[in-house]
């Protein structure tokens, strides 16, 4: 078993040092040659896929588009592993977060995405640091200055 294992295991990594070598030396420049003699007897239309067909454009857009539901999904993954760990009992962005899920539970979302969850908190923030500077603040009466006309 294990000396057929080894076996295969040598017969792939000769294989790879025979192929790998002759693919990036010798394919590879026939491919490249075949492309520009498409380009340059005109078959291939470069002008057209720069800036009519769009695309790069697209492809860049796709890029980004991945790279942001990569991200999503990793920001919800990390928002509800942050929710399981003892150190973030007395973290404010973790207690905010989690009053934010919640409340959007509340709402009846079943697994609220998670940047929602996170403008949510940040609004929840932004009411809580309003509600501090408006209790630290003189006692205010609009209707003093109305009257004293």
């Amino acid at each position: 078993m294990i000396l057929e294992l080894a076996t295969y295991l040598a017969v792939f990594i000769f294989s790879m040092a025979v192929w790998l070598p002759i693919y990036k030396y010798v394919v590879s420049n026939w491919v490249q040659q075949a492309t520009i003699e498409r380009i340059e007897s005109g078959d291939i239309d470069l002008n057209y896929l720069l800036d009519e067909g769009g695309v790069f454009d697209s492809l860049a857009d796709r890029t980004v588009n991945l790279f942001k539901q990569h991200m999503l999904a990793e920001m919800g993954q990390l928002s509800r592993a942050a929710q399981h760990d003892p150190e973030n009992i007395t973290d404010p962005i973790a207690a905010g977060i989690s009053a934010s899920e919640e409340i959007l539970k509340g709402l009846g979302m079943k697994k609220p995405p998670a940047i929602l969850q996170y403008k949510m908190a940040q609004a929840l923030g932004r009411m809580a640091d309003g509600a501090g500077a408006a209790s630290t603040a003189p006692n205010f009466d609009p209707s003093a200055d109305f009257y004293k006309q």
